[in-house]
This record gives structure tokens, sequence and C-alpha cells, in this order.
């Protein structure tokens, strides 16, 4: 058929850049095989893998992380229990112990309180009524002595005992009266200085005016 003179016909080159064909050839090139990589570190892709971790690495690996235990910085105030029925006593051993020692005080006047006090924490001494209520202050103390050392409560010896009587209390047992434990019988009205006196071997003493 003879060309038509108004037909224009496309250069060859121009098909083949087209973008279709550029496709083509972008889709047909060979892809090449993807293998995965180590993207870390030069030196970690370089060094050989680390042997299974063993009991014994893994428990050397604990052991290097275990913290000591904290210290406290100050040892801590020694602490008095006061098991007093009569309030005006009670303050005036408290506020004696508050003025001239660094002790903390712990006071009440119901003897089955007081019995579940001196369970909860560790004392450096007692300070008991010959009679406090229904019980006797040399009962209540032979109480939590067994207590003590019956294993339901801490292990622990119990701390010195101090008595304080009324005229009209029964005097301390012999065998109590030679126990070691009992610091002092003080009878009353107490007086600061033999409070002060029967405390000291068990609590230091200190100077009021030298405290800050």
């Amino acid at each position: 058929m003879p060309d038509s003179p108004d037909r224009k016909w496309k250069p060859l080159r121009d098909d083949l850049d087209s973008p279709k064909e550029m496709e083509a050839e972008e889709t047909a090139a060979p892809v090449e095989s993807f293998s995965p990589r180590w993207y870390g570190p030069p030196e970690e892709m370089d060094s050989e893998p680390s042997p299974p971790a063993t009991e014994d690495s893994e428990a050397s690996a604990v052991d290097e992380f275990v913290e000591e235990p904290s210290r406290p910085s100050e040892e801590a105030a020694p602490r008095v229990l006061v098991i007093q029925s009569v309030a005006a006593t009670t303050r005036l051993i408290r506020e004696t112990l508050e003025n001239f020692t660094e002790a903390e005080v712990v006071t009440t006047s119901d003897p089955l309180r007081g019995f579940e006090l001196a369970l909860q924490k560790e004392y450096r001494l007692f300070v008991f009524g010959m009679q406090v209520g229904e019980l006797s202050g040399p009962m209540l103390y032979e109480l939590i002595s067994k207590t003590y050392s019956s294993g339901w409560a801490p292990a622990r010896l119990a701390p010195g005992v101090i008595f304080i009587r009324d005229a009209e209390d029964p005097k301390l047992p012999e065998e109590l009266e030679r126990d070691v434990r009992v610091k002092d019988t003080i009878q009353k009205p107490v007086r600061i200085d033999r409070l002060l006196r029967a405390i000291q071997p068990s609590i230091e003493v200190l100077d009021p005016t030298s405290r800050a």
C-alpha cells in the first residue's frame, strides 16, 4: 500500500526509549540475590560467635551485679519502753530521758499493749511499774523474757529493767532482786538524780546544756 504523504513515521529509537520500554527492560534485568548481613559495629561483625551460656557463666554474671547492703551512717538511738499506770510518773520519766539522753521513749499504761510493743522492736531498757493495772510489773517482765527465748519473737535477751514502786506495793522477790537484769527499784516520788543513776549503766547520760 503506498505511503500517504500526510502520515508521519515515528523514529524507531523513540519507540525504544519510551518509558514503557525502559520499565520493561528494568523489570527484565536480573536481580541480585539478597543475603542477610549483620549491620552492627565493625568489631562485632568480625568477632567470632560467643560460646553458649552455662550455669557457671550465668552465676558469675549475676554475682558481678550484686550490691552490698547499705549500712546506716549512724547508730540508731536506743529505745526505752515505759509501762506505768500513773500519767504524772510516766511524764516525769519521759521528759527526764528526753532531756538527759538520746533515747527514744515509748510509753503506755496498758500492760497488754506494752507486751505487744516489747515484741515489735528492740529496746535498750525497760521501766515498769511494780503494779500495772491488773498485772504486776515483775510478772510482765518475766512473760516478755520467756517470750523472747521461746521463739515467738526474734531470739534475743530481755534488756535491763527498772521498777517504780509505790509505798504500798509489795517488795521485789529476792530471786529477782538478785538478778543482774534488774538495774534498780525506785520508790515514789521519783527523783531525777536517782533515775539518772539507774539508767546510766544502760544508756549514756548527757549534759543537757551541751546539747544543740
